[in-house]
């Protein structure tokens, strides 16, 4: 029995290894100062494993995977490093949470490219985000470069992702359009002013994202799209459970698709859909 748990983990032991190739491939890709050997080695065992030279990668492409990979050895750290903390959000390492905020980017370009077919989602780009869960401003930021007309506002209450958020501001291009604060959602003032908001539920218990969805309703404008996000629950009953654990020590609740859609049209929100990927399911409602 113990051999074939040994043989098991050994199989697992080296996919964490190739994983590991792989993000070497990205890191070094075009990276003169590499010892040639090194380089071929690691470089031709990206080409085997995925079927790709490494060096036809674009920049966009690698700095999407290169990000990837760390969080998934960052959070896989996390985890045995401390697995009986408590089920919430307590992630206070700087370098974890900047990583964090640099693959929260992707959000906003999913958002992009959901609005290529939906001319009212393109329209919330001239007005007010509300970027909830703003973490160290990642998606707050990756908004301002790709919309020039857009208004951003980032709330939180982890004053540790704070603390570099405004400093990730403070360092960029768009410290005029950005602003951050230390609010919890649920107590957003009732003024209908926001025209896009982000709502991250998985770092959410049940009972403030109905509190949440309360107060973004009355604080939407008219055509007004939310986008509430939750971790997408695999076929694969491994992978599931390591989904709900993610969602359980990020914080959060498990909250099914047709309860996410409820929520959304109790309190007003039309043309609600979902769009799937395998990291996360986004439902978007417009604001009647």
């Amino acid at each position: 029995m113990f051999d074939s748990m040994e043989a098991h983990l050994g199989q697992l032991s080296l996919a964490v290894r190739k994983l590991s190739m792989i993000g070497a491939a990205l890191k070094i890709r075009k990276d003169p100062g590499v010892d040639p050997r090194i380089y071929r080695l690691i470089t031709n065992s990206f080409k085997s494993m995925l079927g790709k030279d490494v060096e036809a990668l674009d920049e966009q492409e690698v700095s999407t995977l290169v990000t990837l990979i760390h969080m998934s050895f960052a959070e896989a750290g996390e985890l045995l490093r401390d697995p009986a903390r408590p089920a919430e959000w307590h992630v206070v390492d700087p370098a974890l949470l900047q990583t964090q905020g640099q693959a929260s980017r992707q959000v906003f370009q999913r958002i992009l490219a959901l609005s290529a077919d939906r001319p009212l989602l393109q329209k919330t780009f001239q007005g007010r985000f509300l970027d909830v869960g703003t973490g160290v401003a990642g998606i707050a930021l990756e908004a301002a470069r790709c919309c020039p007309s857009l208004l951003v506002e980032g709330v939180d209450v982890w004053e540790p992702a704070l603390v570099l958020a405004r400093r990730n501001v403070e360092d960029s291009s768009y410290f005029d359009r950005i602003k951050i604060k230390h609010l919890d959602v649920t107590e957003l003032a009732e003024d209908p002013i926001y025209t896009l908001v982000w709502l991250p539920t998985m770092f959410m218990k049940r009972t403030v994202v109905e509190a949440a969805l309360d107060r973004i309703a009355v604080a939407s404008r008219k055509d007004a799209y939310l986008v509430a996000a939750r971790y997408t629950v695999p076929a694969d009953p491994e992978a599931a459970d390591f989904v709900a654990l993610r969602t359980l020590r990020s914080g959060g609740e498990p909250i099914a698709q047709s309860e996410m859609e409820h929520m959304l049209r109790v309190r007003g929100f039309i043309d609600i859909e979902s769009d799937v990927s395998p990291l996360a399911t986004f439902t978007l409602g417009r604001r009647s």
